[in-house]
């Protein structure tokens, strides 16, 4: 069975695209990691890198896209390094905002079941489980 394109084609968009909020660009920014997320925001999110996704979802942006994908990633391997540590795109995902998790209970599902499978690599790694563990 062929795998639908169209199904996947809004990863070829931008967050700004998607959630049709483009912000202005600044000759300054308040910091690096605000001039970061501003630059990452313009990106194909099919094309973000862990640590991109790491960043994004960690400062609470365009989770209702971002966790799909980073749960793809995670899927791929638990413990996707971003930049600091094995698992820190995994305790950026666990972390994201509660009201969020409220609202996509399908997709709270899929993180807990990962979390499950993989009980003893994350233990192993002492990552900060949140409510999921």
């Amino acid at each position: 069975m062929k795998k639908d394109k169209s199904a996947d084609s809004w990863k070829q968009q931008s967050l700004a695209v998607l959630e049709n909020s483009f912000w202005p660009d600044e000759k300054e920014y308040v910091s690096g990691l605000v001039k970061r997320c501003h630059e990452y925001r313009k990106i194909q999110v099919g094309q973000l890198t862990p640590e991109q996704l790491r960043t994004l979802i960690g400062q609470q942006i365009g989770l209702q896209f971002l966790i799909p994908l980073a749960i793809e990633v995670l899927s791929a391997d638990v413990l996707t390094e971003g930049a600091f540590y094995p698992g820190d795109l995994l305790e950026a995902v666990l972390k994201a905002n509660q009201n969020f998790w409220a609202a996509r209970p399908e997709l709270q599902s899929q993180v807990a079941a990962l979390v499950h499978s993989n009980m003893e690599k994350i233990r192993d790694e002492n990552i900060n489980l949140g409510f999921f563990g």
